[in-house]
C-alpha cells in the first residue's frame, strides 16, 4: 500500500482529489497492515512457536484490512458524497480486523511459551 500511497500522491500533484486520499494509502493499508503483520509475527516468535504456521484466521484479517483499505482510498474518489458512510464503514472493517486478531492471540499471550522456555 506504500506504492500504491506514493502513486496517488504523484498523480495528484494536479489536484484531482483529496490530498487525503494518498495519506488513508499510506496509514490504514501501509501501516496498519506492516503494523498487524508485526504484531502477528513478533507474538508468535516471543511465545515459543511456530512463527509459519500463524493462526488460519490471520488471512481474513488482513483480507478485512485490504478491503478496508481499498474503500478508504477508491471509493470517496468516485463517490464523494458518501465520504462519511464510507469512513464509518471502514472504520468497522478495522475494529473487526484487530478484534479477531486479538480473539486468535489472547490465548497465545496469556499462555505459557510452548516451547517451555521461561518469559
Amino acid at each position: 500500500m506504500f506504492i500504491v500511497g506514493f502513486i496517488l500522491k504523484a498523480i495528484n500533484f494536479y489536484g484531482l482529489y483529496s490530498y487525503t486520499i494518498p495519506l488513508h494509502a499510506f496509514t490504514y493499508g501501509g501501516i496498519g497492515m506492516m503494523t498487524l503483520g508485526m504484531m502477528a509475527r513478533i507474538s508468535l516468535g516471543h511465545t515459543g512457536r511456530n512463527i509459519n504456521q500463524p493462526p488460519s484466521a490471520l488471512k481474513w484479517v488482513f483480507a478485512l484490512l485490504f478491503l478496508g483499505t481499498l474503500m478508504r482510498v477508491i471509493l470517496p474518489i468516485f463517490i464523494p458524497s458518501a465520504y462519511l458512510h464510507i469512513i464509518g464503514t471502514t472504520q468497522g472493517l478495522w475494529i473487526i480486523a484487530f478484534a479477531i486478531f486479538l480473539y486468535h492471540y489472547l490465548m497465545i499471550f496469556i499462555r505459557p511459551r510452548s516451547d517451555g522456555k521461561p518469559g
